[in-house]
């Protein structure tokens, strides 16, 4: 398991990747989920079928379902290719708003600082929204992913902050020796 350090720096070089690459060549972000999802699949499937077959009679019926499910969303998504990168698009913003959250929580664990970084981050990721939308009007080709992507980095620069934020040095915001990205625990002081 990593560190609480470790893991919101990368969490945070992930966002940061993922926003710079959405918004710059949004074209190949979304091919390259198309093909990210139908590698899933095909994994799915075989490891489905592997189960099905080397799984117990009773079992057995239900790993040939789930596979079964696999190729009809395969079957679905050839239909509306767009669709299914439009939704894995959106389990990745729905992963930068988790992580976004988290460190909604972390701010909300220091005291001196909760009432300054939710806002502070939340209203960075709008002006920079706003400044990308009006000197980059061709951004708008792929409003969806240039929403996610916007706030992936604006999040992602968010928990690489945070990543590298010390304890020690502050004067008491956060108890010494805590990570900056670790969501204190109660049931140390009990």
């Amino acid at each position: 398991m990593l560190d609480a350090k470790t893991s919101c720096l990368l969490r945070g070089f992930a966002g940061v990747i993922f926003g710079i690459l959405a918004l710059l060549i949004p074209e190949i972000v979304l091919g390259t989920f198309s093909g990210l999802f139908w590698v899933l699949i095909g994994i799915g499937i075989a490891l489905f079928l592997f189960l099905a077959i080397s799984a117990k009679h009773d079992e057995s019926i239900f790993w040939f379902g789930m596979a079964a499910a696999l190729l009809i969303i395969g079957v679905i998504s050839v239909i509306f290719a767009q669709f299914v990168a439009i939704l894995l698009i959106l389990i990745i913003a729905a992963i930068a708003i988790y992580n976004g959250f988290t460190d909604i929580m972390l701010a909300l664990a220091r005291p001196k600082s909760k009432y300054v970084l939710i806002p502070v981050m939340v209203i960075s990721g709008f002006v920079l929204l706003a400044v990308l939308f009006s000197y980059f009007p061709s951004i708008m080709s792929d409003p969806a992913l240039s929403v996610v992507g916007t706030f992936a980095l604006v999040f992602g620069l968010f928990s690489i902050m945070l990543g590298f934020y010390n304890p020690d040095d502050s004067d008491g915001d956060f108890a010494a020796g805590r990570a900056a990205c670790e969501i204190p625990d109660d049931r140390e002081n009990r």
